[in-house]
């Protein structure tokens, strides 16, 4: 059986997302709106070397969720620095194949920074270079390219989820993440013409500044934020507590715990390199899988190449 429709289910360090598409007779893809479930299947990792015990519990319940949707479609599951880094990383996706008999693996930080950069280029112009930053919970991923192709690229372990110690947030702590991400970066090897941001921290950024009581995705791609917005922003929300933090519009209250985390390391990166603003994006990993076909028919062996 020839299949058109697939689905693709990214497991992160802080959350699992879940997209369908389906290919048109003139070869592009029609997307299905992003399904999530924060499950903070990293947290603590850096201390226990091990996925986080309610984060698997969490993790496998909205697949179990999700299952009756996806009957019959081939799915594609792929796994990022949590289980790339966990020492049962390959147990949890055992786990995963013999409850739901999906494929699913985990990419290197190069491949997961090739997707990403294929999809939040597709929508950029394409001229000059671009730089594509991934903010995810466990790592961040660079790529570097011109033209739609990727020609440098680097996967730093810095995280929302893992430069996280503590809902309290203090000026220190924010100048201690970003110390550490300064410690991380490497040279550029072109001049940037532009730097697109994807991943959790970006789009609920975007979302912020907008002040969306509820999220909308066409509000997300294209929007820019200058370095000087982002540092009135993080002023505004270390002066919350954690509780207040939960009813920012447009910060999802399992989110709100993480965001300075992530925002520090946006701030490092931008300060780093000279950088005055960066373009969010709502197309990343996700629509890279479907953009570079990296998923095979659900009967084969693997899912992905």
């Amino acid at each position: 059986m020839k299949h058109t429709t697939y689905a693709v289910i990214d497991i992160g360090s802080n959350s699992l997302r879940l997209m369908k598409g389906t290919r048109q007779d003139d070869g592009s893809w029609l997307f299905s709106p992003k399904e999530l479930a924060t499950t903070q299947l990293g947290k603590d990792i850096e201390k226990t070397n091990r996925l986080s015990k309610q984060g698997i519990g969490d993790s496998l319940a909205a697949m179990a969720a999700w299952q009756q949707e996806l009957q019959s479609i081939p799915v594609c599951a792929v796994a990022t620095s949590a289980v790339r880094e966990a020492a049962d990383g390959q147990e949890f996706l055992a786990e995963i194949r013999s409850r739901f008999g999906w494929h699913c693996r985990t990419l290197t930080g190069t491949e997961e920074a090739a997707f990403s950069f294929c999809g939040a280029s597709s929508t950029s112009p394409q001229d000059g270079c671009t730089a594509v930053l991934d903010i995810g919970g466990g790592s961040t991923e660079v790529a570097v390219g011109t033209a739609g192709t990727v020609q440098w690229s680097h996967s730093y372990p810095l995280g929302a989820v893992r430069l996280t110690n503590s809902p309290v947030w203090t000026e220190d702590a924010v100048a201690a993440v970003r110390a550490r991400c300064e410690t991380q970066w490497l040279a550029m090897p072109k001049k940037l013409t532009r730097v697109i941001g994807v991943g959790g921290t970006l789009t609920t950024l975007a979302a912020m500044e907008q002040e969306m009581a509820v999220y909308d995705p066409a509000r997300i791609t294209g929007y820019t934020v200058t370095q000087n917005q982002l540092a009135k922003r993080m002023t505004w929300l270390l002066q919350m507590t954690p509780e207040e933090r939960k009813h920012v519009p447009g910060l999802q209250p399992k989110r709100s715990d993480i965001i300075l985390a992530g925002l520090a390391i946006l701030q490092s990166f931008l300060q780093h390199y000279d950088i005055d603003a960066v373009q969010m994006s709502e197309r990343d990993l996700l629509e890279g899988v479907f953009y570079k076909e990296a998923f095979q028919d659900g009967t084969t062996d693997r899912c992905c190449r």
